[in-house]
This record gives C-alpha cells, structure tokens and sequence, in this order.
C-alpha cells in the first residue's frame, strides 16, 4: 500500500486528488468550487438542490491544527444541513481522534467511515491505481521514488539534492506539456524543449528526468559544454537519460560550437533513437533554435522539428497558470501581510492574465531574497511592476538592495561570461576597482569581496564546485545576464571603465558587438562605440600576449591558445577598418603556421583551418607542410571532416598530397582502423558505407575493415536491458476549466482562510 504524507499538495491539489479518489469510491459526480469558501463546502454531490453530500477537504500536518480548525465548521455545518458529511485529511487519525471528529459533527457524519484519514486516501490509491499515476506530483516526492532517483547514479549535476528535486516538484503544475513530451520520448527517444525564456523548460526537463528515473533507468548524466560528454559516458546496456539543458544557449550565441559539434549532436541524437534504453532530453529558447537552423544545415533535419516540444503560453490555461503562482506563494516563505496585499487588492488576477506572465519571474519575486526588501503594502505594486517590466524585478535588486562593490563585480562578471573561477572574478573586480574605485565609490579587500559574494549568492549569482575542488561562479539563472547586457547598454561610461582594465582576452569579446551589420552582432550583445572600439584594438596591440582567459567549465580549463585569440579578432572585427590591426594578427598567424602543439581537445585544428581560410590570399602557405601536421593531430573522424575543408582552399594540392604520401595514407589507415574498432552496433551499416568512401578516396586498401564490420553485423544481437516502453500508460492531463473565474477566486482565498501547513 502506499504511504504518502500529501504534504507535497497545496490545499486544492490535495483538494483534486480527493475529488477522483472518492468519485471513483461512490461512483458520483462531484461539483468542485460551486460554493463560496465561507459556506462550509469544498466539494458537494446534489439532487433536486438539496446537499445530499457534503465533503471538506483539511490539509494539516497534525492532529491539533486540524481539529481546531473543524471546530470553526461546525456553525457552518448547521446552515448547510447536508444529508451526509464526509471529511478527507492528509492528517494520520487514530480510532479516538475519529470518534472525537464524529462527535463533533453529530449526525451530519454517519459513521467514522466517512472521515477519511491519511491511511484511508493510502488504501483508496492503492485499490485505484490509475488516480496515483494521474497525480504524477503525488508519487513523485514520495520516499522510496526520491530514494530511488537520489541513488541513481547522477554525473555532472551538482544540484541534484533531495531539497532541490522536493523544491522542482511543489511549485510545478500538471499541463500539455508534459503529456506531450512524454509521447514524443516514447515514440522517439527524444525530445527538445523550446520556448521563451523563464517559461519553464529547464522545469519540464527535470520533471521528466525524475520520471523516468522513477521508473526503472539507472544513470543521468546533465550536460553542460559539449556532446562530446555525452559520448563519454555513453554505455551500451544501461538505461541512461541525457540532459542537454541551452544545448545552443550560450555556446551559439558566442558563435563557438566546437568542432562539427553541431553534426556531432544530430549524430548522438539518431544513435539514442536506434537505441532501446536512453533518453536524451534537450532544451533551448526558441528564436535561437531558429538562428541554429539558419546557420547549421545539420539542425535542420524534419526529424527533429518532429520531435520539438514548445512549451508555448496559449498551452497554459488560466487555471494552469492560477495554480503555478498558487503553488510559488504557497511553497514560498512569504508571511500573510504579503499575501493579503496580492489578495485583498485582487492582484493574481492581473498577474495571471498579464500578456507578459513568466513562471520564472514569479520564482523569483517569492525568493526571501527580493521579497524581503520590499514593504509588504507595496508588494502587489511591485509585483505588478516586475510582470509588466521583466528586467525591472532586477533594476530594483541591482540599484537598491546591493552595495557598489557588488555593482562592479557584476559588471565585470558580464563581460567575462559565466563559469568562472572565483579566483578570477576576484582578480577582475580587483583590478577594476584599483583603477576606479574613487569614481564608483568602492573600497576593495578580501573581506569586503567576500562579504559582497555572500551578497550576490542566491540572488545574481550561485557557486559550485568542479571537478578540481575549483570554486566556480554561475549566474543564478539566464535572465540575469539579459538583464545586465540590458542595463550596461544604458551606461556607455561604465562599458568604456570594464574594457579599459579588462584583464582577460574574452572580456573583450563575449558580450560586445564590434558593428552593427556584422554577421556576429546578435541581440543579446552590448554595441561598442568608436571610442571603445579604439580602446579595444590598442590593447590588443599592446596587450596580446598578456590577455589570458577566464573561460572555464564545471570540468575543466577552457583551451585558449594564440590560434583561439586571432581567430576571435577576425570573427568580431572587420580587420580592413584596422589596417594595423590587421598587419599585426596576420604577422601573428604567420609566426605561428607550424602547428606544433595542438591540445588534445583539438579545438585548435577547426581554428587554424579558419585562419587559413581567412588569409588565403594573403600568407603564401607550405601546403605539404601544413597538411602533416594538421593530419598527425587528428585522433578522430570528426577532425578529419574538419581536416577535409582544406581541400576547398588547396584545390587539387590536398588530394594529390594526401593520397600519394605514405605518411597520410599510413594516418587515415590509421583512423579507419579506429573507427571499425569502436563503431557502435546501431551505426554499422552507415559506417561501412562511409568507411568504403573514405578508403576509396584515399586509395587505401578496405577489404580487412569491411569484413570486419560485416562479421559484426552478422553477429549482433538484441540488447538483453532494454526498457520496457510498453509499459509506459497513456495517461491523459486532467480536463480543466479556463474560463470559470469562481474557481480561480476560491483557490486564491484558501490562501486567506489556511494555515500554510507546508510540512
């Protein structure tokens, strides 16, 4: 049987669940909200207008705020002259608290049969099954599903704590979404969550992650830089589910997919399809998936747009969205003055209803962090504020509520980009204040850097740990560097301090746009003036050589070689306007052509080819020389694939070379030999073919590798752990409401008439 609190259910969804529950027991039809709260009634079944039945619906915690709070029915009870009287509570009774009820409401309730305790809606789940699976919420936080999801094995996701999943899991409310997703995985193996910012993607993935690993899979692996993680810890006969959460966010935007990553993510998505036990889960804002597709021919594959679920507004119904700010203040720690100023002055109705609703902006207005600054008077007035002006709710925290030093450290945060070690935000801020402390009013040490980190945590920023014991910091979600790309627009002044004492090389590049019509200049950058364009190209002049990077992962250092830096300048900067500049990097590149050591990541060799395509007409190259180097650092076919774009710049150079020198041959064997050996079971057919290409190519004898993947066809064979997607059930979302305004008015004036017995 199972053994659920119900404390995880806000009062109308515990409300709801006895709703099914005793519908399903006496076979009736129940009216939900058809009463006003003070009338005694939460749910009613009638005949002929007569309250032949009468239900309420107590959510406490114990046996001493429950019965106190019945006493006050029973006035209520006596106008009501139901015919029968039936109390639900997630309260565990004994037979003396039952009786002591009975008593209480003599002869409205028959028998102790009709109060309904904690053990008794336990017993009712486990006789109807089907009403447990529906409240997916419910089943969900119990404690052997956490405990299964908390054991699973988890990489790469620091916050995957019993405190967070409960947090994700309280404020989230049942809709489309998540029906659909849950289809297009059964069907597909995928799925890719767009929308707008802050609707509730990241939320969506998350709920269907603990989902699955609810039901039977093993590991989960969250992925945070690269596909190439994914390809990792991908293992054959493991159920595993991949999340991908911004797969295009910050990494598209910067214009830095690594090399063929794009291919390399279709790729990995066809092999999870063919595969009979992963799931990979994707997230990404919807106008930057279009971008993508524009960009990168790869992302437009009609599979995929088949597999795109949009988590769009016109999805959420007024009820859906009731209850998400219901659920936000009920699991908040807002106390009751606050939540009578929303109510008294009728607010959640033009939140709910306001074009510019925001589930994100909701959270973080009922964070103790912002609310907590706010006069509990005025907090209806901001929280309209902040629904109509999103950046606002930011505005006010940036300008009111954190010191200067703060301020400079945010500013200095925005243009190095997040993650970032701790240690280098501080060197940054550092080195910004001893050059302008006086004009922004702040005095640096270790102590007051800390204190204003303390400040930001939670609010701006949050900070984890990496795989080295690194402290890294992150902002606290997307939209508050929206929010500062936004705000430093308005401060040219401020923009001009960062770059004149910018320490490291992407300061300068990963938020600032060099010209308006240049193919790099996207929405979410902060336009440069001449000034400051002038500012830039002198240090690069002058400071080269100095200007390292801060760019980091949770796992590790970014590379950022000298190749990395040229080719940042000629992707942001049109060089022909900076004819020093230009004579400068390409002396540079030419100082630099023997690529003699290239970082095992390889990111290195998709930069060099970009180089020496951009200055194909101006540096006469070694070819023969360039293509054995580039060639002896390949360990993959996807940096072949990259390597192989040299033959549009070098014509029949490349093909001639590669083909009739030994030392290339002998390379691409080598590769070819590579690949039969790891070739996974659901790609032989398409690796044969693209071996027998490629060996044909090259001139490389094939015979031994098509025999080799021919055997392994003949010999493969069903994976015996394969997950059983048949038992998935075809649940339905529940049918809502989204016009009946009475229910949305009741649900909000339980907040007004109960005790926030959260548990």
């Amino acid at each position: 049987m199972p053994s659920y609190n119900f404390l995880n259910l806000s009062p109308p969804e515990f409300e709801e669940l006895t709703k099914d529950l005793l519908q399903e027991q006496f076979k009736i039809t129940l009216e939900s909200f058809t009463s006003g709260r003070d009338n005694g009634i939460d749910l009613r079944y009638t005949q002929e207008e007569t309250n032949e039945i009468v239900i309420q619906c107590k959510r406490y915690k114990d046996f001493s705020s429950l019965i106190s709070n019945l006493k006050k029915e029973v006035v209520k009870l006596k106008k009501l002259k139901p015919k029968r009287y039936i109390i639900s509570t997630c309260v565990g009774l004994t037979p003396n608290q039952k009786d002591q009820i009975l008593k209480l409401f003599n002869p409205y309730i028959l028998n102790t049969g009709d109060i309904f305790g904690r053990d008794d809606l336990n017993n009712l789940l486990s006789i109807y099954d089907k009403i447990e699976k529906q409240h997916f919420k419910l089943w969900l936080s119990s404690t052997n599903i956490l405990e299964r999801i908390l054991h699973s094995k988890i990489h790469n996701q620091s916050n995957f704590e019993e405190e967070a999943i409960k947090e994700t899991i309280n404020v989230y409310v049942d809709n489309e979404s998540y029906y659909k997703a849950t289809e297009i995985i059964k069907d597909k193996r995928y799925v890719i969550i767009s929308g707008i910012p802050g609707i509730g993607k990241t939320t969506l993935a998350r709920i269907l992650s603990y989902h699955y690993l609810a039901n039977g899979f093993e590991e989960f692996i969250f992925l945070s830089d690269s596909i190439n993680e994914a390809y990792d810890i991908f293992k054959e006969g493991v159920k595993q589910i991949f999340l991908f959460d911004d797969f295009l966010g910050t990494n598209f935007l910067e214009n830095k997919l690594a090399n063929n990553e794009e291919q390399r993510i279709v790729k990995f998505i066809e092999r999870v399809s063919k595969s009979k036990d992963k799931i990979i889960i994707l997230t990404t804002r919807e106008y930057i998936l279009a971008q993508a597709k524009q960009k990168y021919d790869s992302f437009n594959n009609p599979s995929l747009e088949f597999a795109k679920c949009i988590i769009d507004l016109s999805q959420y119904t007024k009820i859906v969205k009731a209850k998400i700010l219901y659920n936000h203040i009920y699991f908040s720690n807002l106390p009751s003055e606050y939540i009578n100023n929303l109510l008294s002055k009728g607010t959640y109705k033009s939140i709910i209803e306001h074009p510019n609703y925001n589930p994100r902006i909701i959270q973080t207005i009922t964070k103790d962090e912002i609310w907590k600054h706010i006069e509990h008077s005025k907090f209806s007035e901001h929280f309209i504020e902040f629904i109509r002006n999103p950046k606002s709710v930011w505005k006010h925290v940036y300008e009111n509520q954190i010191s200067n030093l703060s301020q400079c450290i945010l500013a200095n945060l925005l243009s190095a980009g997040t993650p970032i070690s701790l240690e280098n935000l501080k060197l940054s801020t550092q080195n910004f204040a001893k050059n302008h402390s006086r004009k922004y009013g702040i005095a640096y040490n270790e102590i007051e850097y800390k204190k204003s980190i303390r400040e930001l945590e939670n609010t701006f920023i949050r900070t984890i740990k990496d795989s080295n014991n690194q402290i890294l910091v992150e902002y606290q979600n997307p939209s508050v560097q929206d929010f500062l790309v936004f705000y430093f627009r308005e401060l040219p002044d401020f923009v001009t301090d960062i770059i004149s004492t910018a320490m490291y090389f992407n300061q300068l590049f990963r938020v600032f746009s060099y010209s308006e019509d240049f193919e790099y200049s996207i929405s979410n950058r902060i336009l440069l003036n001449e000034n400051q364009i002038s500012i830039v190209v002198n240090k690069l002049l002058l400071e080269f050589d100095y200007l390292n990077s801060t760019s980091t992962s949770r796992y590790s250092k970014t590379h950022y070689s000298d190749y990395t830096k040229l080719s940042e300048i000629i992707k942001n900067i049109k060089l022909d306007d900076f004819p020093q500049l230009k004579e400068t990097v390409i002396a540079r590149f030419r100082g630099i052509l023997e690529p003699n050591d290239f970082e095992l990541d390889n990111k290195d060799i998709k930069t060099f080819i970009d180089l020496i395509e951009e200055f194909q007409f101006d540096i006469e190259f070694d070819i023969q020389s360039i293509l054995y180097h580039i060639s002896e650092s390949i360990i993959d076919m996807g940096d072949f694939e990259e390597f192989e774009r040299l033959e549009m710049i070098f014509g029949d150079n490349f093909l001639e070379i590669t083909s009739t020198d030994e030392r290339h041959r002998t390379r691409i064997d080598t590769l070819l030999e590579i690949e039969v050996e790891n070739v996974e079971d659901d790609y032989l057919e398409d690796k044969l073919s693209e071996i027998i290409s490629k060996a044909e190519k090259y001139k490389i004898p094939y015979f031994k590798y098509k025999q080799a993947i021919e055997t392994k066809i003949e010999n493969k064979k069903e994976e015996e752990n394969e997950y059983d997607w048949n038992a998935e059930k075809n649940i339905s979302p529940p049918k809502q409401s989204d016009i009946d305004n009475e229910i949305i008015k009741n649900i909000f004036d339980s907040l007004r008439s109960e005790e926030k017995n959260i548990g």
